[in-house]
């Protein structure tokens, strides 16, 4: 008898100590939020997007042939250098981008961890991009949650080019 009153002694215990306090309900992933646009309105209809250095993590980072005026993407920005890079081939052509930025680790909370975040600085890209405008700096867990209408950079492509 004295066994079970352990036994179950224990029990409750143990699903005492169980509750949802120890769980993570916020995003620890940083995502920038890209729109990718040619000038003169002229439709998007390809999109692979591939980063730079990113085979450890996985080479293609878009892959969409959805036909449309604008378009959105979250992208990662580097974990380990001050500076990323992707190639963009849009409409069958390939242009290049690099985007400065500087990070900080912030604490999210105990249970989910620490997330980067980044201050975007500038850009740099090859000829088929008309122009890169940072319109949000600021990359954080919360930039995924970005309304239609806004976004972290816009790029904007040569009208003749695509």
């Amino acid at each position: 008898m004295r066994y079970y009153q352990i036994v179950i002694s224990l029990l409750v215990i143990l699903l005492g100590s169980c509750n949802d306090g120890n769980r993570c309900y916020d995003s620890v992933d940083t995502l920038m939020v890209t729109s990718i646009s040619i000038n003169g309105f002229k439709n998007v209809n390809t999109v692979i997007i591939k980063g730079i250095n990113r085979n450890d993590v996985g080479d293609t980072l878009v892959n969409d042939a959805s036909s449309s005026l604008t378009k959105r993407y979250p992208l990662p920005l580097s974990l380990t250098a001050d500076s990323t890079g992707f190639v963009l081939n849009v409409n069958g052509i390939s242009d290049t981008l690099y985007l400065r930025h500087k990070m900080i680790i912030k604490l999210i909370s105990e249970f989910c961890g620490f997330a980067p975040n980044y201050v975007l600085s500038g850009s740099r890209f090859t000829a088929g991009i008309d122009s890169v405008k940072i319109t949000d700096s600021k990359v954080n867990p919360q930039s995924i949650a970005k309304t239609t209408n806004d976004q972290n950079i816009s790029i904007y492509f040569n009208a003749s080019a695509h």
